[in-house]
């Protein structure tokens, strides 16, 4: 392999790794603060990629226009999703939320079936086609997007947590829930809260990356595994843990891909997470949550 063929694969894996992590923050961050596994985090992915679409080719918006309108959707989906399930399920055992979540899969996955059908569709971006040529490494139109978009989420992510009084409320509740009440803090306002922001980081990443692959019904499916092998891999509810450990899934699937074959880039993930069990099962950074 020479120099440039390593460094195409390294980019190329950075730019996916970063929206792996974009999408696996937003699953982060509600384990983090909420102590719940939204199973139906792939599905918030899916159903975004598809109201893209639908906003493009339906109602003929712009991509650049469509892409917030979704995220914002999304978002308020999010609440939603707190009302109906998160809420209910705050104070009841561990498998109640897992039940839950897993029937607000199904039920996304589908409805997004017998709306759309299962022919996968494509999403059209003004980026397609765009490349940048540098030392002989292409740098991709979409590809640097979602690297953009990642890099800005997630630093607007860290200021709000850290420098907003909602941040911080969220942060405290991470620590000690029972604390929280004994302060004053509004548990049910942060709960919407974050299962608003889990949602909106998923669907930015969603948007950003659904343009370089097809849509379809089951694409949450694999999502949702892979977010759950990079938070393990980072540490359950860390989200720093979570960004590295998708930019290491992104690079070990982009040279995995190029030297062995497209069938392999999906083992990558579980095997490193297996691998990640088996030797320090609290993950890179710990098991401790820090958000």
């Amino acid at each position: 392999m020479d120099a440039s063929l390593f460094l195409q694969f390294l980019a190329n894996g950075l730019s996916v790794g970063l929206g792996y992590g974009l999408a696996a923050v937003g699953l982060a961050l509600v384990f983090g603060i909420l102590e719940q596994v939204n199973f139906a985090h792939g599905e918030i992915y899916m159903v975004g990629a598809f109201t893209l679409w639908f906003l493009g080719q339906s109602m003929g918006m712009p991509y650049w226009l469509g892409y917030p309108v979704m995220v914002a959707a999304m978002a308020a989906f999010g609440l939603l999703l707190a009302e109906v399930v998160f809420l209910p399920t705050l104070n009841r055992p561990f498998e109640t939320v897992i039940l839950a979540t897993l029937a607000v899969s199904i039920i996304l996955q589908n409805l997004v079936r017998l709306v759309f059908g299962a022919t996968p569709l494509h999403i059209d971006s003004p980026l397609d086609g765009t490349t940048l040529e540098l030392g002989g490494v292409l740098f991709f139109g979409q590809r640097i997007f979602v690297a953009v978009v990642a890099v800005v989420a997630l630093a607007g992510l860290v200021a709000f947590l850290r420098r907003t009084e909602t941040g911080r409320a969220m942060r405290a509740m991470a620590q000690n829930k029972d604390a929280c009440l004994m302060v004053g803090i509004d548990i049910r306002r942060v709960t919407r809260i974050t299962a608003a922001a889990g949602a909106a980081l998923c669907a930015l990443a969603s948007g950003a990356m659904a343009p370089m692959f097809d849509l379809y019904p089951n694409m949450g499916t694999d999502v949702v595994f892979k977010s759950f092998a990079v938070v393990i891999i980072g540490g359950m509810g860390n989200i720093s843990g979570a960004m590295l450990a998708g930019l290491l899934l992104g690079v070990a699937e982009s040279f995995a891909s190029g030297m062995l074959g497209a069938t392999y880039r999906d083992g990558v993930g579980f095997a490193l997470m297996i691998i990640m069990l088996l030797l320090r099962p609290q993950g890179i950074f710990g098991k401790s949550v820090r958000v």
